[in-house]
Protein backbone atom coordinates (compact mmCIF):
# COMPACT_ATOMS: atom_id res chain seq x y z
CA UNK A 1 0.00 0.00 0.00
CA UNK A 2 1.29 3.30 -1.05
CA UNK A 3 0.96 6.63 0.62
CA UNK A 4 1.13 9.47 -1.71
CA UNK A 5 -1.39 12.03 -0.77
CA UNK A 6 0.87 13.91 2.10
CA UNK A 7 4.43 14.94 2.10
CA UNK A 8 6.09 12.26 3.75
CA UNK A 9 8.83 12.46 6.65
CA UNK A 10 12.44 13.53 5.66
CA UNK A 11 13.41 9.91 5.18
CA UNK A 12 10.82 9.12 3.28
CA UNK A 13 10.33 12.23 0.97
CA UNK A 14 9.31 10.22 -2.74
CA UNK A 15 8.90 12.04 -5.90
CA UNK A 16 7.05 10.23 -8.96
CA UNK A 17 7.91 6.73 -9.19
CA UNK A 18 11.35 7.50 -11.26
CA UNK A 19 11.27 11.06 -11.16
CA UNK A 20 14.89 11.65 -9.45
CA UNK A 21 15.33 14.78 -6.98
CA UNK A 22 17.35 17.50 -8.35
CA UNK A 23 19.90 17.58 -5.36
CA UNK A 24 23.69 18.93 -7.61
CA UNK A 25 24.29 22.70 -7.69
CA UNK A 26 24.05 24.31 -11.30
CA UNK A 27 27.64 24.35 -12.89
CA UNK A 28 26.96 28.03 -13.13
CA UNK A 29 26.98 28.30 -8.90
CA UNK A 30 29.93 29.64 -7.40
CA UNK A 31 31.68 27.55 -5.53
CA UNK A 32 31.70 26.50 -2.15
CA UNK A 33 33.85 26.62 0.88
CA UNK A 34 33.46 22.42 0.10
CA UNK A 35 33.97 22.42 -3.37
CA UNK A 36 36.70 24.64 -3.15
CA UNK A 37 38.44 21.98 -0.53
CA UNK A 38 37.48 18.78 -2.64
CA UNK A 39 39.06 20.40 -5.56
CA UNK A 40 42.18 21.41 -3.88
CA UNK A 41 42.28 17.69 -2.27
CA UNK A 42 41.95 16.29 -5.65
CA UNK A 43 45.20 17.95 -7.10
CA UNK A 44 46.54 16.56 -4.20
CA UNK A 45 45.52 13.07 -4.15
CA UNK A 46 45.32 12.32 -7.95
CA UNK A 47 48.96 11.66 -8.49
CA UNK A 48 49.45 9.05 -6.05
CA UNK A 49 45.96 6.74 -6.31
CA UNK A 50 44.54 5.17 -9.54
CA UNK A 51 41.33 7.22 -10.99
CA UNK A 52 39.03 4.76 -9.19
CA UNK A 53 40.33 4.80 -5.87
CA UNK A 54 40.75 8.65 -5.93
CA UNK A 55 37.02 9.09 -7.01
CA UNK A 56 35.92 7.11 -4.55
CA UNK A 57 37.72 9.05 -1.84
CA UNK A 58 37.18 12.35 -3.47
CA UNK A 59 33.40 11.50 -2.97
CA UNK A 60 33.45 10.95 0.45
CA UNK A 61 35.33 13.40 1.62
CA UNK A 62 33.12 15.33 -0.63
CA UNK A 63 30.33 14.59 0.98
CA UNK A 64 31.70 14.95 4.45
CA UNK A 65 32.42 18.67 3.28
CA UNK A 66 29.24 18.95 1.91
CA UNK A 67 27.62 18.31 5.39
CA UNK A 68 30.30 19.68 7.49
CA UNK A 69 32.86 21.72 6.09
CA UNK A 70 34.21 23.24 9.06
CA UNK A 71 33.87 20.53 11.50
CA UNK A 72 35.50 18.16 9.05
CA UNK A 73 38.19 20.14 8.13
CA UNK A 74 39.16 21.66 11.68
CA UNK A 75 38.25 18.54 13.56
CA UNK A 76 40.11 14.95 14.01
CA UNK A 77 38.20 12.47 12.41
CA UNK A 78 37.18 10.94 9.17
CA UNK A 79 35.20 11.35 6.06
CA UNK A 80 32.39 8.57 7.16
CA UNK A 81 32.57 10.24 10.86
CA UNK A 82 31.44 13.69 9.65
CA UNK A 83 28.47 12.14 7.92
CA UNK A 84 26.49 11.07 11.35
CA UNK A 85 23.00 11.67 12.41
CA UNK A 86 20.70 13.46 15.04
CA UNK A 87 17.84 12.65 16.84
CA UNK A 88 16.61 15.94 15.38
CA UNK A 89 17.38 15.32 11.69
CA UNK A 90 14.40 14.10 10.97
CA UNK A 91 15.46 10.66 9.65
CA UNK A 92 15.50 7.38 10.93
CA UNK A 93 18.21 5.43 12.33
CA UNK A 94 19.91 2.41 10.50
CA UNK A 95 19.10 -0.98 11.13
CA UNK A 96 22.79 -1.92 12.12
CA UNK A 97 22.29 1.19 14.73
CA UNK A 98 19.69 -0.95 16.52
CA UNK A 99 19.93 -4.57 15.33
CA UNK A 100 23.30 -5.61 17.29
CA UNK A 101 25.02 -4.70 14.38
CA UNK A 102 23.04 -6.51 12.06
CA UNK A 103 22.07 -4.94 8.82
CA UNK A 104 19.15 -6.47 8.42
CA UNK A 105 15.27 -5.69 9.49
CA UNK A 106 15.21 -6.43 13.66
CA UNK A 107 12.32 -8.81 14.94
CA UNK A 108 9.30 -7.29 14.80
CA UNK A 109 9.78 -5.33 11.58
CA UNK A 110 9.58 -6.16 7.79
CA UNK A 111 10.56 -4.61 4.71
CA UNK A 112 8.16 -2.74 3.43
CA UNK A 113 9.65 -0.82 0.74
CA UNK A 114 12.46 1.17 -0.60
CA UNK A 115 14.07 3.86 -2.24
CA UNK A 116 17.49 4.61 -3.87
CA UNK A 117 20.41 7.20 -4.24
CA UNK A 118 22.65 7.41 -7.24
CA UNK A 119 26.46 8.17 -7.41
CA UNK A 120 26.80 6.75 -3.74
CA UNK A 121 30.37 6.55 -2.68
CA UNK A 122 29.43 4.01 0.25
CA UNK A 123 28.65 1.68 -3.40
CA UNK A 124 31.60 2.87 -5.15
CA UNK A 125 30.18 5.36 -7.01
CA UNK A 126 27.12 2.93 -8.23
CA UNK A 127 23.33 3.22 -6.75
CA UNK A 128 22.43 2.88 -3.02
CA UNK A 129 19.45 1.16 -1.56
CA UNK A 130 17.92 2.29 1.59
CA UNK A 131 15.34 -0.27 2.39
CA UNK A 132 12.73 0.83 5.21
CA UNK A 133 11.70 -1.68 7.49
CA UNK A 134 8.32 -1.09 9.17
CA UNK A 135 6.84 -2.38 12.17
CA UNK A 136 4.48 -5.52 12.43
CA UNK A 137 1.13 -4.81 13.30
CA UNK A 138 0.26 -4.49 16.40
CA UNK A 139 3.09 -2.39 17.11
CA UNK A 140 5.11 -2.92 19.52
CA UNK A 141 7.67 0.04 19.18
CA UNK A 142 7.60 3.99 20.20
CA UNK A 143 9.23 6.84 18.46
CA UNK A 144 12.58 7.59 20.72
CA UNK A 145 16.37 8.49 19.48
CA UNK A 146 18.60 5.49 18.92
CA UNK A 147 20.97 6.45 21.50
CA UNK A 148 23.75 6.13 19.45
CA UNK A 149 26.78 8.08 19.43
CA UNK A 150 27.11 8.67 15.93
CA UNK A 151 23.99 7.36 14.26
CA UNK A 152 21.46 8.76 16.97
CA UNK A 153 18.64 9.03 14.44
CA UNK A 154 15.23 8.03 15.12
CA UNK A 155 13.24 4.92 15.10
CA UNK A 156 9.65 4.59 15.77
CA UNK A 157 8.46 8.23 14.20
CA UNK A 158 8.30 8.07 11.10
CA UNK A 159 4.56 6.95 9.75
CA UNK A 160 5.56 6.19 6.09
CA UNK A 161 5.30 3.59 3.85
CA UNK A 162 6.52 3.13 0.22
CA UNK A 163 4.88 -0.30 -0.80
CA UNK A 164 7.00 -1.79 -3.18
CA UNK A 165 7.79 -4.86 -1.02
CA UNK A 166 5.32 -7.13 1.35
CA UNK A 167 2.02 -5.75 -0.42
CA UNK A 168 0.28 -8.54 0.69
CA UNK A 169 0.92 -6.83 4.69
CA UNK A 170 -1.61 -4.53 4.95
CA UNK A 171 -1.32 -3.08 8.27
CA UNK A 172 1.78 -1.67 9.30
CA UNK A 173 3.48 0.47 12.01
CA UNK A 174 6.28 3.34 11.86
CA UNK A 175 9.56 2.81 10.26
CA UNK A 176 11.55 1.15 12.71
CA UNK A 177 15.22 1.69 11.18
CA UNK A 178 16.79 1.56 7.46
CA UNK A 179 18.74 -0.95 5.80
CA UNK A 180 21.42 0.25 3.45
CA UNK A 181 22.68 -2.10 0.60
CA UNK A 182 24.43 -2.15 -2.67
CA UNK A 183 22.32 -4.81 -3.80
CA UNK A 184 18.94 -3.82 -5.52
CA UNK A 185 15.71 -4.02 -3.51
CA UNK A 186 14.24 -6.70 -5.52
CA UNK A 187 17.63 -8.80 -5.13
CA UNK A 188 17.61 -8.42 -1.72
CA UNK A 189 14.26 -9.34 -0.98
CA UNK A 190 12.71 -11.12 -3.57
CA UNK A 191 8.68 -9.95 -2.33
CA UNK A 192 10.19 -6.05 -3.49
CA UNK A 193 9.23 -4.57 -7.00
CA UNK A 194 10.94 -2.66 -9.31
CA UNK A 195 8.60 0.26 -9.01
CA UNK A 196 11.61 3.17 -8.65
CA UNK A 197 11.76 6.06 -5.85
CA UNK A 198 14.75 7.80 -5.58
CA UNK A 199 16.01 10.68 -3.23
CA UNK A 200 19.38 11.44 -3.51
CA UNK A 201 19.52 13.74 0.01
CA UNK A 202 20.15 10.55 1.36
CA UNK A 203 23.19 9.38 -0.12
CA UNK A 204 25.46 10.49 1.90
CA UNK A 205 23.91 9.38 5.34
CA UNK A 206 26.12 7.12 7.34
CA UNK A 207 26.64 4.57 10.06
CA UNK A 208 29.56 3.21 12.03
CA UNK A 209 28.71 -0.13 11.58
CA UNK A 210 27.75 0.58 7.92
CA UNK A 211 30.19 -1.24 5.33
CA UNK A 212 32.24 1.21 3.11
CA UNK A 213 33.51 0.89 -0.25
CA UNK A 214 36.44 -0.96 -1.22
CA UNK A 215 37.61 -0.42 -4.78
CA UNK A 216 39.54 -3.87 -4.87
CA UNK A 217 36.88 -6.23 -3.69
CA UNK A 218 38.34 -8.77 -0.57
CA UNK A 219 38.46 -12.39 -1.43
CA UNK A 220 35.45 -12.73 0.10
CA UNK A 221 33.58 -10.62 -1.93
CA UNK A 222 34.78 -12.10 -5.30
CA UNK A 223 33.96 -15.46 -3.91
CA UNK A 224 30.10 -14.25 -2.94
CA UNK A 225 30.25 -12.82 -6.39
CA UNK A 226 30.96 -15.89 -7.96
CA UNK A 227 28.19 -17.81 -6.44
CA UNK A 228 25.60 -15.50 -7.71
CA UNK A 229 25.72 -12.69 -5.17
CA UNK A 230 22.53 -11.79 -3.86
CA UNK A 231 21.17 -13.64 -6.19
CA UNK A 232 22.91 -17.14 -5.22
CA UNK A 233 21.66 -19.88 -2.98
CA UNK A 234 23.42 -17.26 -0.35
CA UNK A 235 21.14 -14.68 -0.51
CA UNK A 236 21.91 -11.02 0.52
CA UNK A 237 24.18 -9.55 2.50
CA UNK A 238 23.47 -9.86 6.84
CA UNK A 239 26.19 -8.91 8.63
CA UNK A 240 28.81 -7.42 6.52
CA UNK A 241 32.78 -8.97 5.98
CA UNK A 242 34.86 -8.32 9.52
CA UNK A 243 37.46 -10.06 11.08
CA UNK A 244 36.77 -13.25 12.67
CA UNK A 245 37.16 -14.35 16.37
CA UNK A 246 41.40 -15.08 16.87
CA UNK A 247 42.24 -12.29 13.92
CA UNK A 248 43.12 -14.70 11.73
CA UNK A 249 40.89 -14.41 9.20
CA UNK A 250 37.69 -12.92 7.96
CA UNK A 251 34.21 -13.21 7.36
CA UNK A 252 30.62 -12.19 5.98
CA UNK A 253 27.24 -13.37 7.08
CA UNK A 254 24.46 -13.75 4.24
CA UNK A 255 20.69 -14.51 4.77
CA UNK A 256 21.60 -17.94 3.24
CA UNK A 257 24.87 -19.00 4.76
CA UNK A 258 28.27 -17.44 5.08
CA UNK A 259 31.64 -17.19 3.56
CA UNK A 260 34.81 -17.22 5.54
CA UNK A 261 38.46 -16.53 4.30
CA UNK A 262 42.29 -16.41 5.52
CA UNK A 263 45.60 -16.63 3.70
CA UNK A 264 45.83 -20.13 4.05
CA UNK A 265 42.58 -21.55 3.35
CA UNK A 266 41.00 -19.28 1.16
CA UNK A 267 37.51 -18.21 0.77
CA UNK A 268 35.23 -21.01 0.96
CA UNK A 269 31.34 -20.48 1.63
CA UNK A 270 29.48 -22.55 4.45
CA UNK A 271 25.52 -23.14 4.70
CA UNK A 272 22.68 -25.14 5.79
CA UNK A 273 22.21 -27.41 8.59
CA UNK A 274 26.24 -28.42 8.37
CA UNK A 275 27.01 -24.07 8.94
CA UNK A 276 24.67 -24.62 11.94
CA UNK A 277 26.41 -27.66 13.44
CA UNK A 278 29.65 -25.72 12.83
CA UNK A 279 28.34 -22.72 14.56
CA UNK A 280 27.11 -24.92 18.17
CA UNK A 281 31.00 -25.47 18.06
CA UNK A 282 32.19 -21.97 17.71
CA UNK A 283 32.61 -21.78 14.02
CA UNK A 284 36.20 -20.58 13.27
CA UNK A 285 36.83 -21.29 16.80
CA UNK A 286 36.01 -24.64 16.96
CA UNK A 287 38.38 -27.85 16.64
CA UNK A 288 37.48 -28.07 13.13
CA UNK A 289 39.02 -24.78 12.19
CA UNK A 290 38.23 -22.71 8.92
CA UNK A 291 36.61 -24.51 5.77
CA UNK A 292 38.72 -25.64 3.10
CA UNK A 293 36.09 -26.60 0.62
CA UNK A 294 32.21 -25.17 -0.32
CA UNK A 295 29.25 -27.66 0.53
CA UNK A 296 29.72 -30.48 -2.17
CA UNK A 297 28.47 -33.85 -2.88
CA UNK A 298 30.08 -37.54 -1.94
CA UNK A 299 31.10 -39.38 -4.58
CA UNK A 300 27.88 -41.80 -4.34
CA UNK A 301 25.70 -38.62 -3.61
CA UNK A 302 24.60 -40.08 -0.60
CA UNK A 303 25.83 -37.37 1.23
CA UNK A 304 27.01 -33.21 1.35
CA UNK A 305 29.75 -32.38 3.17
CA UNK A 306 31.80 -29.63 4.20
CA UNK A 307 36.09 -29.54 4.77
CA UNK A 308 37.63 -27.94 7.23
CA UNK A 309 41.20 -27.93 7.78
CA UNK A 310 41.16 -30.27 11.12
CA UNK A 311 37.23 -31.93 10.46
CA UNK A 312 34.53 -32.50 7.80
CA UNK A 313 30.59 -32.11 8.28
CA UNK A 314 28.57 -34.81 6.70
CA UNK A 315 24.60 -33.90 5.79
CA UNK A 316 22.92 -37.19 4.75
CA UNK A 317 19.59 -38.81 5.60
CA UNK A 318 20.75 -39.93 9.26
CA UNK A 319 21.53 -36.25 10.02
CA UNK A 320 23.99 -33.99 10.20
CA UNK A 321 27.54 -34.81 11.96
CA UNK A 322 30.98 -34.16 12.53
CA UNK A 323 34.20 -35.81 12.43
CA UNK A 324 37.59 -34.10 13.94
CA UNK A 325 40.89 -33.80 15.00
CA UNK A 326 42.79 -37.45 15.23
CA UNK A 327 39.42 -39.47 14.61
CA UNK A 328 38.98 -37.58 11.87
CA UNK A 329 42.75 -38.10 10.81
CA UNK A 330 42.24 -41.83 11.01
CA UNK A 331 38.87 -41.85 9.62
CA UNK A 332 40.25 -40.21 6.14
CA UNK A 333 43.12 -42.87 5.99
CA UNK A 334 40.70 -45.45 6.03
CA UNK A 335 39.13 -43.90 3.00
CA UNK A 336 36.40 -41.60 4.72
CA UNK A 337 33.04 -42.23 4.06
CA UNK A 338 33.19 -43.71 0.34
CA UNK A 339 35.98 -45.74 1.03
CA UNK A 340 36.37 -47.43 4.60
CA UNK A 341 34.55 -50.01 6.20
CA UNK A 342 33.18 -47.47 8.27
CA UNK A 343 30.14 -45.73 6.48
CA UNK A 344 28.86 -42.37 7.12
CA UNK A 345 29.17 -40.74 10.59
CA UNK A 346 26.06 -41.05 12.59
CA UNK A 347 27.11 -39.16 15.89
CA UNK A 348 29.27 -36.18 16.79
CA UNK A 349 32.50 -37.01 18.82
CA UNK A 350 31.43 -37.67 22.59
CA UNK A 351 33.04 -38.70 25.53
CA UNK A 352 33.09 -42.21 26.86
CA UNK A 353 30.95 -42.76 30.73
CA UNK A 354 34.52 -43.24 31.85
CA UNK A 355 36.47 -40.97 30.68
CA UNK A 356 39.25 -42.62 29.02
CA UNK A 357 38.18 -42.33 25.82
CA UNK A 358 36.83 -39.92 22.95
CA UNK A 359 35.35 -41.76 20.02
CA UNK A 360 32.65 -41.41 16.71
CA UNK A 361 30.17 -43.82 15.98
CA UNK A 362 29.73 -44.32 11.94
CA UNK A 363 27.44 -46.66 10.04
CA UNK A 364 29.21 -49.56 10.52
CA UNK A 365 31.68 -48.97 13.36
CA UNK A 366 33.72 -46.98 15.59
CA UNK A 367 36.69 -44.79 15.71
CA UNK A 368 38.52 -44.84 19.61
CA UNK A 369 40.87 -41.87 20.71
CA UNK A 370 42.85 -42.45 24.01
CA UNK A 371 45.40 -40.35 25.65
CA UNK A 372 48.38 -42.76 24.95
CA UNK A 373 47.14 -45.27 23.17
CA UNK A 374 47.12 -45.73 19.32
CA UNK A 375 43.47 -44.27 17.84
CA UNK A 376 41.77 -47.55 16.62
CA UNK A 377 38.94 -48.43 14.79
CA UNK A 378 36.25 -51.22 14.82
CA UNK A 379 33.33 -52.20 12.87
CA UNK A 380 31.05 -55.05 11.21
CA UNK A 381 30.58 -58.21 13.29
CA UNK A 382 33.53 -57.62 15.09
CA UNK A 383 32.49 -54.49 16.60
CA UNK A 384 28.91 -55.67 17.19
CA UNK A 385 30.11 -58.57 18.75
CA UNK A 386 32.05 -56.39 21.08
CA UNK A 387 29.02 -54.56 22.21
CA UNK A 388 27.10 -57.33 22.64
CA UNK A 389 29.54 -58.96 24.92
CA UNK A 390 29.04 -55.07 26.82
CA UNK A 391 31.82 -53.29 25.22
CA UNK A 392 34.75 -50.90 26.77
CA UNK A 393 33.06 -51.36 29.82
CA UNK A 394 32.62 -55.29 29.43
CA UNK A 395 35.24 -57.68 29.60
CA UNK A 396 37.38 -56.89 26.72
CA UNK A 397 37.70 -53.41 27.20
CA UNK A 398 39.15 -51.31 24.70
CA UNK A 399 40.30 -52.36 21.21
CA UNK A 400 44.21 -51.71 20.72
CA UNK A 401 44.56 -52.86 17.03
CA UNK A 402 42.31 -52.06 13.97
CA UNK A 403 40.86 -54.67 11.97
CA UNK A 404 43.56 -57.15 11.00
CA UNK A 405 43.78 -60.58 9.05
CA UNK A 406 45.51 -63.46 10.26
CA UNK A 407 48.78 -64.82 8.75
CA UNK A 408 46.96 -67.49 6.53
CA UNK A 409 43.92 -65.32 5.43
CA UNK A 410 41.21 -67.32 6.55
CA UNK A 411 40.05 -65.06 9.42
CA UNK A 412 39.95 -60.68 10.93
CA UNK A 413 40.68 -59.91 13.76
CA UNK A 414 40.61 -57.22 16.29
CA UNK A 415 42.58 -57.39 19.60
CA UNK A 416 41.64 -55.47 23.39
CA UNK A 417 42.82 -54.63 26.51
CA UNK A 418 41.80 -58.01 27.94
CA UNK A 419 41.01 -60.54 24.81
CA UNK A 420 40.62 -60.86 20.83
CA UNK A 421 37.88 -61.45 18.62
CA UNK A 422 37.92 -63.22 15.14
CA UNK A 423 35.99 -63.49 12.27
CA UNK A 424 35.61 -65.80 9.91
CA UNK A 425 33.72 -68.02 7.30
CA UNK A 426 35.13 -70.98 8.80
CA UNK A 427 34.12 -70.16 12.69
CA UNK A 428 32.15 -67.48 12.55
CA UNK A 429 32.72 -64.35 14.88
CA UNK A 430 34.17 -65.95 18.66
CA UNK A 431 36.10 -64.10 21.52
CA UNK A 432 38.18 -65.18 23.53
CA UNK A 433 39.93 -63.39 26.80
CA UNK A 434 41.95 -63.46 30.01
CA UNK A 435 44.19 -66.25 30.14
CA UNK A 436 43.24 -68.21 27.61
CA UNK A 437 43.72 -65.03 25.35
CA UNK A 438 47.44 -65.00 26.35
CA UNK A 439 48.24 -68.25 26.23
CA UNK A 440 46.95 -68.71 22.71
CA UNK A 441 49.03 -65.36 21.18
CA UNK A 442 52.04 -67.19 23.36
CA UNK A 443 51.60 -70.01 21.12
CA UNK A 444 51.35 -68.24 17.94
CA UNK A 445 47.48 -67.48 17.47
CA UNK A 446 45.67 -68.53 14.66
CA UNK A 447 49.08 -69.99 12.95
CA UNK A 448 49.95 -72.77 16.21
CA UNK A 449 48.37 -76.34 15.76
CA UNK A 450 44.94 -74.79 17.48
CA UNK A 451 44.44 -72.59 14.77
CA UNK A 452 41.41 -70.68 15.06
CA UNK A 453 39.05 -70.79 18.30
CA UNK A 454 35.76 -72.23 17.24
CA UNK A 455 33.76 -70.97 20.55
CA UNK A 456 33.53 -67.75 22.90
CA UNK A 457 36.01 -68.71 25.92
CA UNK A 458 32.92 -69.46 28.66
CA UNK A 459 32.70 -70.89 32.17
CA UNK A 460 33.20 -74.55 32.68
CA UNK A 461 30.24 -74.40 35.19
CA UNK A 462 31.77 -76.11 38.05
CA UNK A 463 33.00 -72.36 39.34
CA UNK A 464 36.81 -73.22 39.35
CA UNK A 465 37.31 -72.69 35.54
CA UNK A 466 36.79 -71.64 32.43
CA UNK A 467 37.19 -73.17 28.75
CA UNK A 468 37.68 -72.40 24.68
CA UNK A 469 37.31 -74.47 21.92
CA UNK A 470 39.36 -74.30 18.91
CA UNK A 471 39.76 -76.07 16.04
CA UNK A 472 43.22 -78.37 17.11
CA UNK A 473 42.17 -78.52 20.91
CA UNK A 474 40.88 -76.79 23.64
CA UNK A 475 42.73 -74.47 26.35
CA UNK A 476 41.50 -74.46 29.81
CA UNK A 477 42.19 -72.00 32.95
CA UNK A 478 41.48 -72.36 36.20
CA UNK A 479 43.83 -71.21 39.72
CA UNK A 480 46.34 -74.24 38.87
CA UNK A 481 47.25 -72.35 35.45
CA UNK A 482 46.75 -71.93 31.64
CA UNK A 483 47.25 -75.09 30.04
CA UNK A 484 46.50 -76.42 26.14
CA UNK A 485 45.05 -80.52 25.61
CA UNK A 486 44.96 -81.92 22.14
CA UNK A 487 44.69 -84.69 20.44
CA UNK A 488 44.50 -88.19 21.82
CA UNK A 489 44.88 -87.18 25.33
CA UNK A 490 41.79 -85.09 25.13
CA UNK A 491 39.81 -87.52 23.64
CA UNK A 492 40.60 -89.38 26.70
CA UNK A 493 39.98 -86.35 29.10
CA UNK A 494 36.11 -85.56 27.52
CA UNK A 495 35.56 -89.41 28.14
CA UNK A 496 36.48 -89.87 31.50
CA UNK A 497 34.24 -86.64 32.02
CA UNK A 498 36.10 -83.49 30.84
CA UNK A 499 37.87 -81.12 34.06
CA UNK A 500 34.70 -82.34 36.24
CA UNK A 501 35.67 -86.00 36.24
CA UNK A 502 38.27 -88.05 38.19
CA UNK A 503 41.48 -86.18 36.12
CA UNK A 504 40.25 -82.66 36.60
CA UNK A 505 42.38 -79.87 35.44
CA UNK A 506 45.86 -79.69 33.34
CA UNK A 507 49.13 -78.91 35.24
CA UNK A 508 50.96 -78.89 32.19
CA UNK A 509 51.00 -78.58 28.75
CA UNK A 510 51.45 -81.66 26.73
CA UNK A 511 54.58 -82.73 26.30
CA UNK A 512 57.28 -85.44 25.20
CA UNK A 513 58.83 -87.93 26.89
CA UNK A 514 60.97 -91.44 26.41
CA UNK A 515 59.36 -91.53 23.12
CA UNK A 516 55.45 -90.50 24.52
CA UNK A 517 53.22 -87.48 24.17
CA UNK A 518 52.47 -86.95 28.13
CA UNK A 519 50.66 -84.52 30.32
CA UNK A 520 50.08 -84.08 34.19
CA UNK A 521 46.39 -83.45 35.33
CA UNK A 522 45.22 -83.23 39.13
CA UNK A 523 43.85 -87.01 39.36
CA UNK A 524 47.17 -88.37 37.49
CA UNK A 525 49.43 -88.51 33.88
CA UNK A 526 48.26 -89.80 30.79
CA UNK A 527 50.51 -91.19 28.12
CA UNK A 528 50.05 -91.66 24.78
CA UNK A 529 52.17 -93.88 22.42
CA UNK A 530 52.21 -92.64 18.71
CA UNK A 531 53.40 -96.21 17.83
CA UNK A 532 50.43 -97.60 19.32
CA UNK A 533 48.37 -94.88 18.98
CA UNK A 534 47.13 -95.97 22.74
CA UNK A 535 46.85 -93.74 26.44
CA UNK A 536 47.27 -95.07 29.63
CA UNK A 537 46.82 -93.51 32.88
CA UNK A 538 49.14 -94.11 36.09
Amino acid sequence: MMRTRRRPPADTAVPGADSPVATSSSSSSPATVAERVVAATSSVLGARESRRRFLTKAAVVGSALAVNPFDFILKPGTAYGALCGTCTDGWTAFCCTINGGRNSCPAGSFVAGWWKADNAAYCCGAARYIIDCNATCPTQCSCRCSGASCDARRTCCNQFRYGQCHQEISCYGPVVCRVATCTPAWRYDPSCTTASATDNRTVDHGAPCLPGCDPTPSPIANKYQSLGGANGFLGPVYLSERTAPGDRGRYEIYHGGRIYWTSTTGAWEVHGSILNLWAQYGASTSPHGYPTSDVGTTGDGRARYSNFEFGRIYRWARGTFEVHGLIFEKFRALGSATGSPLGYPTSNQLSSLDGRSRYSNFEHGRIYLRAGAPTVEIHGSIFAKHEQLGGVAGAYGYPTTDERRTSDGRAVYNDFERGRIYASFAVGVVAIDGGIFYKHVSMGGSASFLRLPTGDARDVGDGRGRVATFEGGRIYSSNRGTFEVHGALLDRLLADGDVRGSLGYPLTDTYSESGLRRQRFEGGRLSYNPFTGTVTRD
